[in-house]
C-alpha cells in the first residue's frame, strides 16, 4: 500500500487536478498534473474506468500502477498532484510495459515544467 503521505485522497483534489491540470498522455495510462505549493511530496490518485474491464481487472490495473507509482514518484522534480488514468488497454497491456509508459509520462512532465 501507498504510504498516506503520497495519496490524493479527497474527491474534490482529484476532480481539482482533472479539470485545471495538464494532461500528458503515455501510452496505456494519461498523467493529469498540477504543481503542489502546500505539500512537500507529490501525491497520486488512480482511475480506472469501466471501460478497462471487470472488477478485478480494474483492481488488478489500480494494484499495478500502485506499485509502479510508489518507486517511480521520486523521480519528479517539484512536488506535484497526479491523478493517472487507466485506458481502456490497460487491462491488456504487460506490466514492464505499464512500468515504460510511468516512466515516459513522468519525464514529460519534468519537462513541462
Amino acid at each position: 500500500m501507498m504510504p498516506a503521505k503520497y495519496r490524493l485522497r479527497r474527491r474534490g483534489d482529484v476532480a481539482h487536478v482533472l479539470s485545471k491540470g495538464k494532461k500528458t498522455p503515455s501510452g496505456s495510462v494519461v498523467l493529469h498534473w498540477l504543481p503542489q505549493t502546500n505539500s512537500e511530496v507529490s501525491q497520486v490518485a488512480f482511475t480506472v474506468s469501466k471501460k478497462v474491464g471487470n472488477s478485478v481487472q480494474r483492481h488488478r490495473v489500480t494494484r499495478v500502477l500502485r506499485h509502479i507509482m510508489m518507486t517511480e514518484i521520486t523521480q519528479l522534480n517539484n512536488p506535484k498532484a497526479i491523478v493517472v488514468r487507466a485506458l481502456s488497454n490497460a487491462a491488456s497491456t504487460p506490466t514492464e510495459n505499464l512500468k515504460r509508459d510511468i516512466q515516459t509520462g513522468i519525464s514529460k512532465v519534468n519537462a513541462n515544467v
